[in-house]
Order: structure tokens, then C-alpha cells, then sequence
């Protein structure tokens, strides 16, 4: 009898400590800053996923496969100098010094990025990680809001000369948490 009362002890103990006794998400809007134009006068972005990584996180060479992708698949979004709100998204407890969004060429127009700026409108098929550096703490159990400063992925893009440049320039600089 003493063992049975040790075993659901024991069974009690590993169960809450595996449950975490509660949730350790918080939910967070997600949007885009607004932005001077520049020359940039059309934006679009198909995005798949969203990454929350901490200090000193890497990503795997393969981003799809990632351990810490999230479902963020959006399509097709048009992205508004005035700001954009993108959806809420379940974020893990913790702090994080970078989010990544990936495009890629699933939406309807079959295009990663589309882009027109003082150069043309151009647009890849090109897998892209857009990535956004500053300090976020995401709160257990908690609501808020998540805003990505894009001016200077904004900036990059409004370089683009040819179709060839736009996946060099959207990952060639960071925007801001």
C-alpha cells in the first residue's frame, strides 16, 4: 500500500511539473510601423511563417524547419505606409532580441515579394527572411500588441533595381522591435 501511495505521488508531481500548471503564451497583435515612402509606392509581402528568437539564437540553415517557427501564414499582405496590422499570433514566455517573418512564393500571385519603387515594380519567388532586432518580452497569459519598425527594410528596398536585387536588400538590414 505504501508503494501506491508513493507511485501517484510521484505521478501527481511529474504531471504538473510536465503541464507547467497553466499556460506560457501570451497573445500579440502583430504589426508593421508606418514608414516614410521614400520612392517606394507599392509593397507586398506572402508571408509563411513568423520565428521569435533569443539572445544568441541561430536559424537553421533550413528556416522551414526550424524548432521554433510559428504558423503565420497571412498570404498575400499588402503593406501600408500609414502601418499594417498583420493577426495575432501565440507567443512563448521569454525575451527576445529578434523575429524573423519568412515570405515565400505560396500565395495566389505565386510571388515571395512584390515592390514598386522610383526604379520600376519588380518581384522574386525567392524564399526571404525579413528580420527585426530589439528587445521584446513576451508575457505568460498575456495580451498586447508587437510592433516591427520596417523603415529600414523599407529603405533597402527602395534600392531595387532589378528583380535579381530584392532578396539581397530585404535581408541585407534589419528593422526594429
Amino acid at each position: 500500500m505504501a508503494i501506491k501511495g508513493w507511485t501517484v505521488v510521484i505521478f501527481v508531481l511529474v504531471f504538473f511539473s510536465l503541464s507547467g500548471c497553466g499556460t506560457t503564451t501570451g497573445s500579440y497583435v502583430v504589426s508593421f510601423s508606418s514608414y516614410s515612402r521614400s520612392n517606394v509606392s507599392a509593397l507586398k509581402f506572402c508571408v509563411k511563417r513568423i520565428r521569435f528568437k533569443t539572445d544568441g539564437e541561430t536559424t537553421s540553415g533550413d528556416p522551414s524547419s526550424d524548432e521554433d517557427n510559428i504558423d503565420f501564414d497571412l498570404g498575400e499582405v499588402t503593406i501600408d505606409s500609414s502601418g499594417s496590422n498583420l493577426s495575432s499570433v501565440s507567443v512563448p514566455q521569454g525575451t527576445y532580441k529578434r523575429v524573423e517573418i519568412d515570405l515565400e512564393d505560396h500565395c495566389a500571385s505565386g510571388k515571395s515579394l512584390q515592390i514598386t519603387n522610383g526604379n520600376g515594380t519588380f518581384s522574386t519567388t525567392q524564399r526571404i527572411s525579413v528580420k527585426f532586432e530589439g528587445t521584446f518580452t513576451a508575457e505568460k497569459s498575456a495580451e498586447g500588441a508587437l510592433e516591427l519598425g520596417i523603415q529600414l527594410i523599407i529603405n533597402a528596398l527602395d534600392t531595387v533595381t532589378n528583380n535579381s536585387e530584392i532578396r539581397d536588400q530585404a535581408e541585407s538590414v534589419s528593422g526594429t522591435l
